[in-house]
């Protein structure tokens, strides 16, 4: 799929942002047109930066986030490989992009899932499951109009993302009710906030993936095994600063901690 010159522009330059750590003001003329548009952006960031799609993150699974950004629905960024982390991993923050912590319930892939004409169904996507478990993701904007209102440009600059933390696999996921799975997080050993994987606009985590995995921008390349898709913020946005430690208890599903730096 092709793009104007406006698209590219804007691709390098939202990707250049991300990598030097800095914000860029996007006059009215240069956001993207449509849906279409803000894809096409995101897909050329994605070949500026030259770095490995490992999986995707679902944004905007919930009607406060939709209300924040102006969206009337969710949206998908890529998971780049180079900011994928184990877990207990040290992040280093963009101070200048003011990120945030989600803690979401992620869902790895042991199969491929094709584009195709028919509809992937819940089923068929549960069968190409190979673990759900706890993770953080780290969001942020290198737009100096911040998030609220951002719409089209949040999908344009990626979903807003920043870096991914990943937890532990496991096969609990099978045995647990994903309608109604809590969470807590925990910032330098404070409980700042609590909720549970129904609170996605979904109603499940495997149901996220259905909807990425039949999502007509998701184009030729569609979802592949080993893929991780996160699916949505289930505590919130909490602020981070140098120096933070964060945990999330996932019961059964186990814990995912990470560490900051500036």
């Amino acid at each position: 799929m092709s793009t104007n010159s406006n698209d590219s522009t804007l691709s390098r330059r939202l990707w250049e942002a991300r990598r030097d750590g800095r914000q860029i003001q996007v006059d009215d003329q240069d956001r993207p047109r449509d849906e279409a548009s803000a894809y096409a952006v995101q897909r050329g960031a994605t070949e500026a930066s030259g770095y490995e799609i490992a999986g995707f993150k679902i944004g905007a699974t919930a009607q406060v986030a939709m209300d924040l950004l102006g969206v009337s629905g969710p949206f998908f960024g890529p998971l780049y490989r180079e900011a994928f982390r184990e877990n207990d991993a040290a992040v280093s923050l963009p101070m200048a992009h003011s990120p945030g912590i989600e803690s979401e319930f992620a869902v790895s892939l042991a199969a491929d899932l094709p584009r195709r004409a028919e509809a992937w169904t819940k089923e068929e996507v549960e069968a190409a499951v190979a673990w759900v478990g706890p993770a953080f993701e780290i969001v942020g904007t290198r737009l100096v109009s911040g998030l609220p209102g951002a719409g089209l440009l949040a999908i344009a600059d990626g979903g807003v993302n920043i870096d991914f933390v990943r937890g532990p696999s496991g096969t609990a996921w099978r045995d647990a009710d994903l309608t109604a799975h809590p969470v807590t997080l925990r910032i330098n050993g404070k409980e700042i906030a609590s909720g549970h994987s129904g609170m996605l606009v979904f109603g499940d985590p495997v149901s996220g993936v259905v909807w990425l995995a039949n999502h007509p921008q998701l184009g030729a390349r569609g979802l592949k095994a080993g893929d991780v898709v996160t699916t949505g913020t289930c505590t919130g946005i909490t602020r981070l600063s140098p120096g933070d430690e964060a945990e999330a208890d996932y019961g059964v599903l186990g814990r995912v901690r990470a560490r900051f730096s500036g």
